[in-house]
């Protein structure tokens, strides 16, 4: 549609045409047992060696949730 003061077009509104489907996949790239969400200071990385400084966080592992403030890491991948 064009607006007849300015002569630009008008974008449609969002209708339920424009959602997304639960169908994509994406819930099987998420199952795993162990999970960690939080914000991240600092990761650095050497050769295949990684290191992490994470912040105010919760994790579940095996099952048990865990709250954190500060947690550092390192992981070879």
């Amino acid at each position: 549609m064009e607006d007849d003061l300015t002569g630009e077009a008008e974008d449609e509104p969002l209708n339920s045409g424009d959602d997304v489907s639960d169908a994509d996949g994406t819930e099987e790239s998420f199952e795993t047992e162990n999970v960690i969400v939080c914000q991240y200071d600092k990761i650095t990385r050497s050769r295949n060696r990684w290191k992490f400084h994470l912040k105010d966080g919760i994790m579940n592992l095996k099952g048990e949730d865990f709250i954190f403030q500060k947690a550092n890491g390192d992981a070879e991948w």
